[in-house]
């Protein structure tokens, strides 16, 4: 029994040493910067217009509080192109965008 305690006792401070060696300060500042750019933002607005591939679109959006943005036109991408599939433009939609290597990339969106 103490045999298997010490044993298990090894191998636990064993993965925190191989755990912590990993985290250095580089690592943790990736995985945060990582962690911020994909928060999922909701915002809603009026589609302007389409890309003909489906794959961006120009919304004009309301106001975002979460990230100080005043209403404004903007392009975003989209993470599926099936999700521009039944809009059209002048389309109300409620829609949630991650924010990743400087694109707005929307990964859920409905007409409402």
């Amino acid at each position: 029994m103490k045999l298997k305690l010490s044993s298990a006792l090894f191998y636990a401070a064993l993965g925190m040493g191989s755990l912590v060696f990993a985290m250095g300060d580089e690592h943790r500042d990736h995985q945060q910067h990582s962690m911020v750019s994909e928060k999922t933002i909701h915002a809603t607005g009026m589609v302007k217009s389409l890309a003909q591939n489906h794959e961006t679109l120009r919304i004009f959006h309301d106001p975002i509080p979460e990230l100080k943005w005043p209403s404004m036109n903007m392009a975003f991408e989209v993470s599926d192109h099936e999700l521009t599939h039944p809009l059209e433009v002048g389309d109300r939609v409620n829609f949630e965008f991650i924010q990743k290597e400087g694109k707005n990339i929307i990964v859920r969106m409905k007409k409402q």
